[in-house]
């Protein structure tokens, strides 16, 4: 009776480990903003963003924050990790300014965090940038929320 208690124990166990590794995802953020789930193969696409987070600004900055500073370390951790990719840092900008003003503010973004990654030493080969300004917003809202989430630099994959 003992044996078969314990043997019941361990199979449960199993069971419950083996679905909670097939419940297990990685959230993508693909490059018009838009979150996406791998099923948990964590296979990296050209294309997506893969592990990385993207990074939001305040208005009409292109200074980090302390909150964006420490996601870029995870994302300069991970792609330590995965020492083949290269990505493009991608900046954008709300809707308010002139489109000139946006291009130029969202490549000032893209910049501050390729030369961040580079200082947590990403090599700078890896990285390229470029600028959408307001072309691509998350949300095309003319809301403040709307505006916060377009304000920002996300990642995309070009090489692996």
């Amino acid at each position: 009776m003992k044996k078969w208690f314990i043997y019941s124990l361990v199979s449960l166990f199993v069971i419950s480990i083996g679905l909670s590794f097939q419940g297990c995802s990685k959230k993508q953020v693909k490059k018009d903003g838009e979150e996406t789930t791998t099923g948990g193969t964590g296979k990296v696409e050209i294309g997506d963003s893969g592990g990385l987070k993207m990074v939001h600004f305040d208005f009409d900055t292109f200074s980090l924050s302390e909150e964006a500073r420490t996601v870029l370390k995870d994302n300069a951790e991970w792609l330590k990790s995965h020492k083949g990719i290269k990505v493009q840092v991608e900046g954008h900008c709300d809707s308010r300014g002139t489109q000139e003003y946006n291009l130029a503010l969202g490549q000032k973004r893209a910049d501050v965090v390729r030369k961040y990654l580079a200082d947590l030493g990403i090599g700078s080969k890896r990285l390229s940038t470029l600028s959408y300004g307001e072309e691509k917003p998350i949300d095309s809202a003319e809301t403040e929320e709307a505006w916060t989430q377009n304000r920002r630099a996300q990642f995309v994959i070009t090489a692996k």
